[in-house]
């Protein structure tokens, strides 16, 4: 059996594009390379918030393949070979020093309170200095706690965001939202992409991808069935969403999961 690579601290396979050491934690946005992602072993313990593109990870929680927004806790010693599906997508990460990393199972979050701090993490990174957010940040990490007090905004767009991201994307429509939140539509469309970074739409055929990725990964059903089961109209229109998000048809992407 092919040993893992060992992976020094703070290193990363990707293109960075910035970086920040704030309090011992590494901070940096990178951009997947396009190379074969061999596996491998980590020394520290890292944080990995896809916030663009389609992520395959063998934490606990995460389905085949995963679309952004998702939060992957590696903890030191984790042995994977989580990777983009394309090299096309953001990440950011942050690495502990080893001696403040702990062991255990890699996890994978979509709570909607990690999700925001993340994506408030990628915007203070765009500041030359570190900030009072990355301070405040880098020491929940270290402390391995998250503030019980924080939230992403008022409370119906929390409850919004998981009609999204647990119900049948079939049946959620912006009305829905609209009605559960009892907001008008169009102010349900603007909070979201400013809180998630994209629309109540865009993250549903995100979760449609993401199931459709586990239908084909996990099941046998016929990919007409599948098409079906994901509300498009016939194979065809199903099958040109999934080329344009996997970069190959279904069926070639079952067989490279193993199970045509």
């Amino acid at each position: 059996m092919q040993q893992p690579l060992q992976r020094r601290p703070g290193q990363i396979w990707g293109d960075m594009a910035r970086n920040r050491t704030v309090r011992d934690v590494q901070f940096g946005v990178y951009q997947p390379l396009g190379i074969e992602i061999e596996p491998h072993v980590h020394e520290d313990r890292h944080l990995v918030f896809v916030f663009g593109g389609n992520y395959i990870t063998s934490a606990q929680g995460a389905p085949p393949v995963t679309s952004a927004p998702i939060l992957v806790d590696n903890p030191a010693g984790t042995a994977h070979r989580d990777r983009f599906l394309r090299p096309e997508g953001r990440f950011l990460t942050l690495n502990l020093a080893p001696e403040a990393s702990h062991e255990g199972h890699a996890r994978a979050s979509r709570n909607p309170r990690d999700i925001a701090r993340m994506l408030s993490v990628v915007a203070e990174l765009e500041f030359d200095a570190p900030t009072l957010l990355l301070e405040e940040v880098a020491e929940t990490v270290r402390s391995n706690a998250r503030p019980a007090d924080e939230a992403p905004g008022p409370g119906w767009l929390g409850r919004a965001y998981e009609m999204v991201m647990e119900e049948d994307a079939r049946g959620v429509t912006l009305d829905a939202l609209a009605r559960e939140a009892d907001m008008h539509p169009v102010h349900i469309a603007r909070s979201f992409r400013a809180a998630w970074g994209r629309t109540a739409g865009e993250l549903i055929r995100e979760r449609q991808f993401e199931r459709a990725c586990d239908l084909l990964a996990r099941s046998e059903q016929p990919i007409a069935q599948i098409a079906l089961e994901l509300g498009f109209c016939d194979q065809a229109h199903f099958t040109r969403f999934f080329r344009r998000r996997a970069g190959l048809p279904p069926l070639r992407f079952r067989r490279a999961s193993g199970v045509a």
